[in-house]
């Protein structure tokens, strides 16, 4: 088929080819490089977004047809070295892999994330070390199950039980040579049952009942 004489009675130019050649070429390489969409306008492929007005990056990763896959850098506005945060999406399901740093690059606290919520196991850490300070349990973005916190010295500082992000059921206190505190427990947030309360040498200072957060003594007083 000759390309100049196609169905039209007037023949087209070989500028005017070369121009539509000129015009796809120029589409098709519109198409190549970061923060592109689909066909359905969802954003696929690398993407690097760059916080309002400003240059430094907000956030970089890859998208697969609008999900997003593999690792995912976060950063604080004003701070560019490290990222603050870095995602890892597993590919085919919801749970993502998360860590949070120090602009000098020291994890602060990794975990899960499910459905972009908390999940499972949180590990909080010392400032500049790799100590654990807090063990934690998620489900739903909230607290649930044993929290708990380490001295420095890598003694247990406190351990808690949560339900549904409010403390529930026994907690312990501990001094940093591990002396037991207060011995409490909780219902629904608020004191709950017996309470005992210690010195830093172990002797017994104070014990009581409570019932919805008060002492079951001072409820019978009135």
């Amino acid at each position: 088929m000759n390309l100049f004489h196609l169905t039209s009675k007037r023949p087209i130019s070989k500028i005017a080819i070369l121009s539509l050649l000129f015009l796809t070429l120029q589409n098709l390489n519109a198409q190549e490089g970061p923060n592109l969409n689909d066909a359905q306008g969802k954003r696929h492929g690398e993407w690097k977004v760059n916080f309002p007005g400003s240059n430094q990056t907000k956030f970089e990763g890859t998208f697969n047809h609008g999900k997003e896959t593999g690792k995912f850098k976060f950063y604080k506005k004003g701070y560019e070295k490290h990222p603050s945060a870095i995602m890892d999406f597993d590919t085919g399901s919801d749970s993502i892999a998360v860590k949070y740093y120090t602009q000098q690059g020291e994890v602060i606290s990794e975990g899960m994330m499910l459905n972009k919520k908390r999940a499972g196991k949180w590990t909080t850490y010392h400032h500049k070390s790799d100590q654990i300070m807090m063990m934690e349990y998620y489900k739903n973005d909230e607290l649930n199950g044993l929290q708990t916190t380490y001295f420095k010295n890598g003694k247990v500082g406190e351990k808690t039980n949560y339900l549904n992000g409010i403390k529930n059921g026994s907690s312990q206190i501990y001094a940093d040579n591990g002396q037991l505190l207060q011995d409490l427990n909780y219902k629904n947030g608020e004191l709950d049952g017996h309470q005992t309360y210690y010195n830093p040498e172990g002797s017994l200072v104070a014990e009581g009942d409570y019932k919805n957060g008060r002492r079951i003594e001072d409820q019978q007083r009135k």
